[in-house]
């Protein structure tokens, strides 16, 4: 009864070590820093398919030129990899003002990139986190 009792306490202990560190990396990963692996060649030559990039969640403030990961618009299911080249307030492509808390996102490689030249601009709000390699 002893023996067993014994072994139920060390087996609570390992889990008491296991708990904290799952809890500890799921905050680290999804609010601080991220390893995400790159698919498809929208980005390419800058971010190519199946690199690993770093990603940070929190505390980054976005400006033109910044890689970000967003949830796709049209698909929430998605997370997308895009380039922001216009800024709220600024003219798109087409000579419209991005609207406030929106940003204009395109990929490297046009030719098969999905990005705001079909859907138009994304609130930032999608935005998820900045690349920094």
């Amino acid at each position: 009864m002893l023996s067993s009792l014994k072994q139920m306490l060390v087996k609570q202990k390992d889990i008491l070590v296991v708990i904290p560190a799952f809890c500890s990396y799921y905050l680290v990963t999804q609010h601080l820093f991220s390893f995400e692996l790159s698919e498809g060649q929208s980005m390419h030559p800058t971010v190519k398919d199946g690199e690993l990039v770093v990603v940070q969640r929190a505390f980054y403030k976005i400006k033109q030129g910044d890689i970000i990961i967003a949830k796709s618009p049209v698909r929430p299911d998605y997370t997308v990899c895009k380039k922001i080249i216009h800024l709220e307030d600024e003219l798109d492509p087409n000579g419209n003002k991005v609207p406030k808390n929106h940003v204009w996102i395109e990929g490297d490689n046009a030719k098969v990139s999905f990005d705001s030249k079909f859907h138009g601009p994304i609130p930032i709000n999608l935005i998820q986190g900045k690349v920094i390699y």
